[in-house]
């Protein structure tokens, strides 16, 4: 059963590890109820899809097995929130897993990042900047607006409650997204993920430009 978000993508998902993740990320989707007593893994991966490790838990928990899932694929890349990035392949680096405190920066990211991402809230927006400032400098930044489904959110007027996939949650409204996203529109490194990942394609076009940069 793949993730209904991928319908109809070149992404596939793969999560090696079982239970909740223990990184607890606030409103986090997977421990909301998308966990498995069993490792979830795409039934069928053609050889030019790309997997991507770990849409839920982290890739850098239970590493060893993360590791050994990934070796039967061609394509994969890694996600995680801890600042470890000693993986075989690209990674996604989700640097403010607590979005209302201090994004993690380092001065000089590892090759291996091909992107970042950022979990964005009304009131974190000067956070977001101050870390799109420093990662943009060296790698692009994909901005993902949180949603709420056990608590009503700060500024509830930028949110409206709705079904997001399959499941209902406060949602930051199409007209918020557009006046956050206004402000970076000279910086082509700032990206949005938002809808289906078919009408997206920012994992696929960012894990083809990486590899193609490292050959």
């Amino acid at each position: 059963m793949r993730n209904p978000k991928q319908d109809g993508s070149n992404v596939y998902d793969c999560v090696p590890q079982t239970g909740k993740c223990p990184v607890k990320c606030n409103q986090c989707y997977f421990n909301r109820g998308y966990y498995r007593e069993t490792p979830f893994v795409d039934d069928v991966v053609p050889e030019d899809g790309i997997v991507r490790m770990n849409c839920g838990h982290d890739s850098n928990i239970d590493k060893e097995a993360v590791l050994e899932a990934a070796k039967k694929y061609k394509h994969v890349f890694f996600n995680t929130s801890i600042p470890k990035f000693n993986f075989p392949g690209p990674v996604v680096f989700t640097a403010n897993a607590k979005e209302e405190e201090y994004p993690w920066m380092p001065h000089d990211p590892p090759k291996n990042i091909m992107a970042v991402r950022l979990r964005v809230s009304m009131s974190n927006l000067y956070l977001v900047r101050k870390a799109i400032e420093a990662w943009t400098k060296h790698v692009p930044v994909i901005l993902t607006f949180m949603a709420y489904y056990d608590q009503e959110p700060f500024l509830p007027g930028a949110y409206e409650w709705k079904v997001r996939h399959i499941n209902s949650y406060w949602c930051v409204t199409h007209e918020t997204i557009l006046l956050v996203m206004e402000q970076y529109v000279d910086n082509d490194r700032v990206l949005l993920c938002d809808g289906l990942c078919r009408d997206c394609g920012n994992c696929e076009r960012l894990y083809l430009e990486h590899i193609n940069a490292s050959c």
